[in-house]
């Protein structure tokens, strides 16, 4: 198997575990059953801003690293340098988006309602699979 095919199995590997938590992040607050409680419309606002600053640095970085990399690995795809970013900006672009859903859960365990919770966990599985693992390059 090729270096590109062994990067993007990887890849789509570690995109499948990170899809899982996702439900399982579900099924822990089904199981808690979190009490709902006020939570601070301070509090709701910087996580949303931490999601929107989230999301805008992903874009910037998977441009930054998946783009710049699949460019040189159309150019030469034996280029093991270009091969390590690309998987770079695929896991740090799993982590971003599985990070917005994490502020959906601490929401939930602080007794948000699924109206304010739920569009982080939307948002996050959204990206997640938007964000699947691609790599098109003509493998020689």
């Amino acid at each position: 198997m090729s270096p590109l095919k062994n990067a993007l199995t990887a890849a789509r590997v570690v995109h499948a575990a990170f899809t899982t938590t996702w439900f399982l992040f579900l099924l822990v607050i089904h199981l808690s059953a979190p009490v709902r409680q006020h939570v601070s419309l301070t509090f709701v606002q910087a996580l949303v801003l931490v999601a929107v600053t989230d999301v805008a640095l992903a874009l910037y970085l998977r441009s930054q690293y998946i783009g710049r990399s699949v460019e040189a690995l159309r150019e030469q795809p034996e280029d093991a340098s270009a091969l390590a970013k690309w998987r770079t900006g695929n896991v740090v672009s799993f982590t971003l988006a599985e990070t917005i859903t994490l502020c959906g859960l601490a929401l939930r365990f602080l007794g948000a309602d699924w109206r304010i919770a739920g569009p982080f966990f939307a948002v996050g599985l959204m990206l997640l699979l938007l964000w699947f693992p691609r790599l098109d390059v003509a493998d020689r």
